[in-house]
């Protein structure tokens, strides 16, 4: 079966599932794991807590021990889509404005809503992200709010699947559109940065030092070859031809359903995480660049192969680089971290810092400016917010 055929049927199963649901209050268990979090300003700890017919945001003084009561972003219901590779994402700017983007049922599966708010306390009507939502499929779709609080986002569209058809390779692009925070009445129009994208793996987007914005994603390559590549998007909106950085050579006819992870410090170095089954690599990667992408160190295996390690997320502060990870003992999800000290050279040992026997979300990593955190949602746990680095006493 095909990644096409087989994200169909996911989305069947999904939107049956929905109507199962007798009460229209009862949070469906694949909804309330999804959550986003990010700190503002301020130090407050903004949460997203998606149900089945609304999203709503909470906050929280305490890092995490207690939140405010949830205020809804949209009046109107609808119905909310989310899954583990598809999952809401929330931002703050310098300024304390709140931006929100979920994924919601509408003339378009799972389309992209953006809602945003001045102090948290009153959410904009929510818009469509892609100026041809009602029309084609989008999904996966990220948020990025840079120094000049200009909002950026991209996903993935369908809306060129006849030309690649003819073409052969990925049937998927990767569109892009910007606004700056204080012109947000409008979204302008979209364009497409890059084509031959793998379906169903997530894309990674992190800010450069220089204004610029590195877009990581996985690729087809001839001969169906899964690795990844870099997109680049100068300041003034340029796009630079995106070029591969990983060479792992995944011949599989079908999406892994693994996307990769980036952040950059800001010192300029670039730090990415991906997933591969390759001919000449397999397992989970680390490598970092420190000439903006063009070439990389050699790749870190994380973890422990025999425990299945996956979904990872990287992020950078300063020389502090922080790994975050999912593993698997047949049983448990566990949640397994590490961290380096000077810019991704040596590593602590890996520990595991959370663990779920249910359902859970993939590791996230968040930072209040002074420690990095992972956020974490699982259907026993519930949401857990844990500094990647041990305190003194507990090392």
């Amino acid at each position: 079966m095909n990644c096409s055929a087989f994200f169909g049927l996911t989305l069947v199963f999904m939107t049956l599932s929905q109507q199962l649901i007798a009460s229209p209050e009862k949070l469906l268990p694949e909804q309330k794991i999804y959550t986003a979090a990010a700190f503002g300003p301020d130090g407050r700890l903004w949460r997203i807590v998606p149900s089945q017919k609304f999203v709503a945001i909470d906050y929280s003084t305490d890092y995490g021990k207690t939140f405010s009561q949830p205020i809804r972003i949209d009046p109107e219901d609808k119905p909310i889509h989310l899954w583990d590779e598809n999952p809401p994402t929330l931002s703050v700017d310098s300024k304390g404005r709140v931006f929100v983007l979920y994924f919601a049922d509408n003339q378009q599966a799972s389309t992209s809503f953006f809602s945003h708010s001045e102090n948290g306390n009153q959410f904009t009507v929510p818009v469509k992200v892609s100026s041809m939502a009602d029309t084609w499929y989008h999904y996966q779709t990220e948020m990025l709010v840079d120094k000049q609080n200009r909002i950026h986002f991209i996903w993935h569209d369908v809306r060129d699947r006849a030309e690649y058809k003819q073409q052969g390779g990925g049937d998927l692009s990767i569109y892009h559109t910007s606004v700056l925070a204080s012109k947000i009445a409008n979204l302008p129009a979209d364009r497409r940065i890059a084509k031959n994208v793998c379906s169903c793996c997530r894309t990674a987007i992190a800010a450069d030092i220089d204004g610029s914005l590195a877009i990581l994603a996985r690729f087809v390559y001839p001969d169906n070859i899964r690795d990844h590549g870099l997109i680049k998007l100068s300041p003034d909106g340029e796009i630079r031809e995106p070029w591969r950085v990983t060479f792992d050579d995944w011949q599989i006819e079908g999406c892994p359903a693994h996307g990769p992870a980036l952040s950059i410090s800001g010192e300029g170095r670039y730090h990415m995480a991906w997933f591969t089954q390759g001919e000449k690599r397999n397992g989970l990667f680390y490598a970092w660049s420190d000439d903006k992408g063009k070439t990389f160190s050699s790749p870190m295996q994380i973890g422990d192969q025999d425990k299945l390690p996956g979904r990872a997320d990287v992020l950078a502060l300063g020389n502090f680089v922080a790994l975050a990870w999912k593993v698997f003992d047949g049983a448990k999800t566990r949640i397994e971290a590490m961290y380096s000290r000077d810019g991704g050279l040596h590593w602590s040992a890996p520990r595991s810092i959370a663990e779920s026997a249910t359902q859970s979300a993939h590791p996230a990593l968040i930072s209040d400016g002074k420690r990095v955190y992972l956020s974490w949602n699982s259907m026993d746990t519930g949401f857990l917010l844990i500094p990647i680095e041990p305190a003194d006493s507990d090392k």
